[in-house]
């Protein structure tokens, strides 16, 4: 089976019920753009200087751990 508006040939079952592949159906709007799968965060990372960090480098800021309740 060919693309309705292109001369492809359609591979897959979702492009055969539809009609259209995926690259003219991106092209023509009828398809959303895929996303990234990992987005990066826009947090600003701010770094923790102490007395034990030589000149030149950066400490880690470490999460601290809260102590855990005892069970009652």
């Amino acid at each position: 089976m060919k693309c309705k508006y292109c001369p492809r040939a359609l591979r897959t079952p979702e492009s055969r019920a539809r009609g259209y592949g995926p690259i003219c159906g991106q092209k023509l709007g009828l398809i959303p753009k895929p996303t990234p799968r990992h987005g990066r965060t826009l947090t600003q990372v701010t770094p923790v200087m102490t007395g034990d960090v030589h000149l030149g480098q950066t400490a880690i800021p470490i999460q601290p751990q809260l102590p855990m309740e005892p069970d009652q």
